[in-house]
C-alpha cells in the first residue's frame, strides 16, 4: 500500500475509532488488511501531526491536530491551557507548566504553532511544560498571558 493510502486510512481510523496507542493503532491497519510497522506508524503520526487528547470518556486518544474545533492556531492554543493546565510558577527566566496528565503535548504543540516572540523554546512531558522565556521580563509575560487565558 502507498503511503498516502496508508495515511489516509490512518487518518479515517482515528477520526472514527478512540484509538489510545500506536500498538491499538497497528491493530486496527492490520484489520485493515494493511501491514505496517511501529517505526512507520511512529513516522506517519509525526507527519499527520497526530496529537493525544482527551476522549469524550477522559481517557487519552489519538487526534488529528487539525480535528481541535477552534479556528486558529491562538484559540487551540486558549482552548488547550483553559481545559488543561492546573498550575503554573515562573522560575526566574523559565515557566514550570502543570497540566491534566496526557495533556502536556498537545499545549506544548499549539504553544509552538502560534510562535511568541518572548519564548525560546519549550519542552514537554506527559504533565508537565517547561518554557524557557528570553528573559525574566518576557517569563512574567508568559505567565500573564496563560493566566489571561485561564479566565
Amino acid at each position: 500500500m502507498k503511503k498516502t493510502d496508508r495515511q489516509r486510512l490512518i487518518k479515517q481510523l482515528i477520526t472514527e475509532n478512540e484509538i489510545e496507542t500506536q500498538d491499538d493503532l497497528i491493530a486496527r491497519l492490520e484489520q485493515s488488511g494493511v501491514k505496517a510497522t511501529q517505526a512507520t506508524v511512529s513516522r506517519d503520526v509525526r507527519e499527520m501531526s497526530i496529537v493525544k487528547t482527551h476522549g469524550s470518556d477522559g481517557r487519552v486518544k489519538y487526534a488529528l491536530f487539525s480535528q481541535q474545533q477552534a479556528s486558529s492556531s491562538e484559540d487551540k492554543l486558549k482552548e488547550s491551557v483553559k481545559d488543561s493546565v492546573t498550575r503554573m510558577e515562573r522560575v526566574q527566566f523559565m515557566v514550570i507548566v502543570h497540566t491534566d496528565m496526557g495533556a502536556a503535548d498537545v499545549v506544548t504543540n499549539f504553544l509552538d504553532e502560534v510562535s511568541y516572540e518572548e519564548i525560546a523554546g519549550t519542552v514537554a512531558g506527559v504533565d508537565t511544560i517547561i518554557i524557557i522565556a528570553r528573559s525574566e521580563g518576557d517569563a512574567i509575560a508568559v505567565v500573564e498571558r496563560f493566566e489571561a487565558m485561564m479566565d
